[in-house]
């Protein structure tokens, strides 16, 4: 099934970036740069958004998630002494306070809607791809059938594109335990999809 297509191309089109060093944009922040706080909203909002989209599967809510995320991290930043937020790095400490947000949503309402829009997601093109756009919302939608942490590797490593390591530094799990949450979740996701074809009755 073309579903499927949808999983490894999750895996064909990462860039392995790693985020190292110091964050220009964290000592900005630190030196009291007036522009440095909007600056990381547009910088990280994007990312942040597609990552609580894919956890939470609700416009509405994955937007209020976000917000209620950056307002901790900007009140946080403004109690952190200036050697703290400059040697801080953000990407990884943002997704952080937004997965105890996503969690902290999840405990309460366990029964979430299916929405958005799946282009938005994963940066599918709109202009001849309505199958595909329906292969990506069958993904998401088996994704939020896996178990939490299995959903939050698969989100973090291949929707979000993140480094191990910054998977590692956002959960705070050893590196060997996120590999194994990710092969564990890959394997049960790619289960999940596998259906019957209506033509041949062959699973596909």
């Amino acid at each position: 099934m073309a579903v499927s297509v949808v999983i490894v191309g999750m895996e064909a089109t990462m860039h392995h970036s790693d985020q190292t060093g110091i964050d220009p944009l964290a000592v900005r922040l630190a030196d009291g740069d007036p522009w440095a706080a909007r600056d990381l909203v547009e910088q990280h909002y994007a990312g942040l958004y597609r990552y609580a989209f894919a956890m939470l599967r609700s416009k509405q809510a994955a937007e209020d998630a976000v917000q209620d995320a950056f307002e901790r991290a900007l009140t946080a930043l403004g109690r952190y002494p200036e050697e703290r937020i400059r040697a801080m790095l953000l990407r990884a400490w943002l997704y952080r306070i937004t997965l105890n947000v996503v969690r902290n949503r999840l405990r309460r309402n366990r029964e979430v809607n299916v929405g958005g829009d799946p282009d938005t997601l994963l940066g599918v093109p709109r202009v001849g791809f309505d199958e595909r756009r329906e292969d990506v919302m069958d993904v998401l939608a088996a994704l939020g059938s896996l178990p939490e942490r299995q959903q939050v590797a698969l989100t973090l490593r291949y929707l979000q594109d993140l480094p191990y390591a910054e998977v590692c530094a956002v959960t705070g799990w050893p590196e060997s335990t996120a590999k194994t949450l990710v092969r564990r979740g890959l394997a049960r996701l790619r289960n999940l999809l596998v259906v019957e074809d209506p033509k041949s009755g062959d699973r596909a």
